[in-house]
């Protein structure tokens, strides 16, 4: 079976402006990155052009009212905030992500590719259900795990965001949600946007404990992230059983990012993608979408995203053999002792 590659010539046309870093080349470069490494055109690989999610789509994740807001402020052209500006065609490019995300799930779930990865813009972890921001419109990932749950039945999912920034967006859609169990990696969340993500957010209600929250202090890099996978990500799988894992793949935790603190090699996205594709072999034949999120610095991002490509395609990467133990992960194992056995 194939690796499904989502991808919209259209995506191109979100221009949130002059100096923004969100910016289309992001895009190109990945394209180009992919075509470099030869995994454009490879047998092992299809490339699937998406179609716009509905409004009904969309409104799984969100609520109504900001539904038509995004809709008004693109035909006025107003911005959500000063990060995250609004054109004529946002609103529609925001439904054209939506669908990459819907299109890349659609093809796992009904067997057609082993594996997907939606490289869509804009960007969506940090649209909650009734707010936008940080570059984000609506909630591309949310969007795609809503739609799945009822045209597939998909009872559990595991979201792992190895965005540098936290998903706050998506920890809210999924707050109370103990059929969806959020683990984000990321920054520190005292000294980068949107400022939260901190270990004691596990969720709320039938949720609680569905929500993981590992920040980073700034400077770790791929010792601290190995030992995460391995004492945090490994055992909250073996124990949740997914039916499929779904990643917001955000490249900003890189060390050449111009817009974070933290460390990450280049093969290190590979072996992080390693991580999920093995667990997902063993858990739920193989279902994993990857959903394009961050990422700035535009040669780090495009060799990443060729290193995630290839671990989807099944090329081993090999993480650090010497780890580092973080206070953090001892942190998280007390906040949710009562859920997990980690």
């Amino acid at each position: 079976m194939v690796t499904a590659l989502v991808y919209s010539e259209k995506y191109l046309e979100h221009g949130p402006g002059g100096g923004h870093p969100e910016r289309p080349e992001r895009l190109k470069a990945i394209v180009d990155g992919l075509k470099q490494a030869k995994l454009w055109v490879s047998p092992n690989v299809r490339v699937v052009e998406p179609k716009p999610a509905k409004r009904e789509d969309i409104e799984l994740a969100h609520d109504a009212d900001y539904v038509s807001l995004v809709e008004k402020l693109s035909a006025a052209e107003k911005p959500i905030d000063e990060d995250t500006p609004v054109h004529k065609n946002t609103y529609e490019l925001a439904l054209l992500a939506a669908g990459g995300a819907i299109e890349a799930g659609r093809m796992v779930m009904s067997g057609k590719a082993k594996n997907a990865f939606a490289l869509v813009r804009p960007p969506g972890h940090h649209a909650s259900r009734a707010r936008g921001g940080g570059f984000c419109y609506f909630n591309n990932i949310a969007v795609m795990i809503e739609r799945l749950k009822r045209d597939f039945g998909l009872q559990r999912a595991f979201i792992l965001d190895f965005d540098a920034h936290c998903g706050n967006g998506t920890e809210d859609i999924f707050y109370n949600d103990p059929n969806v169990l959020y683990m984000s990696i990321h920054q520190d969340p005292l000294t980068l946007y949107p400022g939260t993500g901190f270990v004691h957010e596990i969720g709320s209600g039938e949720g609680e404990g569905y929500t993981v929250n590992v920040p980073m202090q700034p400077g770790s890099g791929d010792a601290e992230y190995a030992a995460v996978m391995r004492e945090i990500f490994v055992p909250l799988c073996e124990q949740f059983r997914p039916e499929l894992f779904a990643v917001s793949a955000g490249f900003d935790a890189h060390t050449d990012d111009p817009l974070t603190d933290l460390q990450l090699s280049t093969t290190a996205y590979g072996w992080l993608a390693g991580f999920v594709v093995e667990q997902a072999k063993r858990l739920c034949d193989g279902r994993t979408v990857f959903v394009l999120e961050g990422g700035y610095d535009l040669e780090a991002l495009s060799q990443s995203v060729a290193n995630v490509a290839k671990a989807l395609s099944e090329e081993k990467f090999y993480p650090p053999t010497e780890v580092k133990h973080s206070k953090v992960i001892d942190e998280i194992r007390q906040a949710l002792s009562k859920k997990w056995n980690l």
